[in-house]
């Protein structure tokens, strides 16, 4: 969640500006914080599409889980909400998507990644051990039909078979977590010149 604000100051500014009533000055704040909330989530998620692999073929957007909150005469900020769950590994990159009953016919590694400038790797808990039995795997969870990446768990048992360890699903960076990165490392910065450009537009619109 961000906020962009604004101190008095530059809403005296506007009003020296536009030589008009306080009223006037407020509109054209509100405009211009809004149209810099609009463009500021448009990069944020423009630039977590960028940075991340995802698989989008059934996965919400990132503009999707977006929402902003506008600024009113009343309260002269604007707010960014970033709202979703925990994002599994399944919808980032793979290099096999299959899920393979009884692993027959399952590619030796599972591979992914999640970011489009890293290689991609093979997933397991514990790496080194010849025929590695924490190698990642794709399945499908027999109750709800949800297909995930997911690996055994060292030394855990299962519930309805004790010789067999438990499995885990394998999470990854989420939609709110993604955009917060991209607008704390490529937006943040640009906020304050974005916002005083769309106030300059606003002030020669009214004049």
């Amino acid at each position: 969640m961000n906020h962009i604000l604004i101190n008095m100051e530059g809403l005296h500014e506007i009003e020296a500006a536009l030589k008009k009533s306080k009223d006037k000055s407020k509109y054209v704040l509100r405009k211009a914080i809004n149209d810099t909330a609009k463009e500021v989530e448009k990069r944020m998620a423009t630039g977590a599409s960028k940075r991340y692999a995802r698989y989008e073929k059934g996965v919400k957007p990132y503009r999707a889980v977006t929402k902003i909150t506008k600024a009113k005469m009343s309260n002269l900020a604007a707010e960014i909400t970033v709202k979703d769950g925990i994002s599994d590994f399944y919808e980032f990159t793979l290099n096999d998507r299959e899920y393979y009953p009884g692993s027959k016919g399952a590619p030796k590694w599972i591979k992914a990644k999640q970011l489009k400038g890293s290689r991609i790797q093979g997933i397991a808990a514990r790496k080194g051990g010849g025929d590695d039995q924490y190698k990642a795997f794709v399945v499908r969870y027999p109750k709800t039909g949800h297909i995930a990446l997911a690996q055994r768990v060292p030394g855990s048992h299962m519930k309805g078979n004790p010789n067999k360890e438990a499995i885990k699903s394998l999470y990854a960076t989420s939609k709110p977590r993604s955009e917060e990165f991209v607008f704390n490392t490529d937006v943040e910065k640009d906020v304050n010149d974005l916002l005083m450009k769309s106030i300059q537009e606003q002030i020669d619109r009214f004049l």
